[in-house]
């Protein structure tokens, strides 16, 4: 109580022009209609800045979960697209049947860990066996092919991107439709592949567009994969040498999409049923 004293005994004078500056200003904005306008107006300004101000905080605060949102939503989007679907034929002779039934499905993830130059690179994913990912899924990343998942843990997953000399994908060349193969060399430029196995006959051009075949189930049937920026022929070879760039930017991967094959397990099944009565019948 005595420091407080003394306190107000120090600043007796700021203490009293502050009352009396208050008391000043309660009287004239109380009995002056344009001063009491202007001073409300202003105070609206100040609050509304202040609100403003309050939101922008917000906004950037919640970044992360708005990403989270859009990742989720293009998860769905993608889900949605006419490619994720076949066509159920139940038809018998001429007649025609419209029934689909999805194909596909897209789970969204974030990257956590990436290494885009080394020898054979791999990225870790945010989700595992409980966010639904397992191995052999296909990850791709605004409609460009990223990688396979190669091994899951409860929460997270590893994917094997196409900077890996283990990764390999049929492809094949949009104008023609010929078949190929993608392959990285191991601590090449991240940004380029090669696509083997393309026969001479074939005309390809700089800038030609490589996608994805669909013949495996880790990917849908023409996701973009990058485009041809050189061709490297030797003469005394029966195929041509392709340089792609990537259009997936492996640098600056956020957010992925991993896909999985709804009906993976129904066509792994028949074909093994078809090997296995393949060799029963061989003498």
């Amino acid at each position: 109580m005595k420091n407080i004293i003394e306190l107000i005994k120090r600043h007796f004078v700021f203490i009293l022009f502050v009352i009396l500056f208050i008391f000043s200003g309660a009287v004239l904005f109380s009995s002056n209609r344009y001063q009491r306008a202007a001073f409300l107006q202003q105070s609206s300004d100040w609050v509304g800045k202040v609100y403003g101000w309050r939101d922008e905080l917000q906004r950037y605060l919640r970044l992360k979960e708005i990403n989270d949102q859009l990742a989720l939503e293009n998860a769905t989007l993608r889900a949605g697209m006419p490619d994720n679907f076949f066509v159920l034929d139940t038809s018998v002779g001429q007649k025609e049947d419209t029934l689909r039934r999805q194909r596909y499905s897209y789970r969204s993830a974030r990257v956590v860990n990436a290494s885009v130059n080394r020898e054979n690179n791999y990225l870790t994913l945010d989700r595992g066996v409980f966010g639904g990912i397992r191995p052999n899924m296909g990850v791709i990343s605004n409609g460009s092919v990223v990688g396979v998942v190669s091994s899951v843990s409860d929460n997270f997953a590893v994917v094997l991107p196409i900077l890996n000399s283990k990764f390999q994908e049929s492809v094949k060349m949009k104008g023609s439709g010929d078949f190929g193969l993608i392959a990285w060399p191991p601590g090449s430029d991240p940004a380029y592949a090669d696509v083997r196995d393309i026969p001479k006959h074939v005309q390809v051009n700089i800038g030609d567009t490589v996608l994805t075949t669909g013949f495996g189930s880790h990917f849908p049937n023409d996701l973009l994969i990058g485009y041809i920026s050189e061709i490297n022929d030797q003469p005394e070879e029966n195929f041509h040498r392709i340089k792609i760039l990537l259009s997936t930017d492996f640098r600056k991967l956020s957010y992925v999409q991993v896909v999985s094959d709804i009906f993976k397990e129904e066509q792994d099944s028949l074909l093994n049923q078809q090997r296995i009565h393949d060799d029963t019948d061989t003498p």
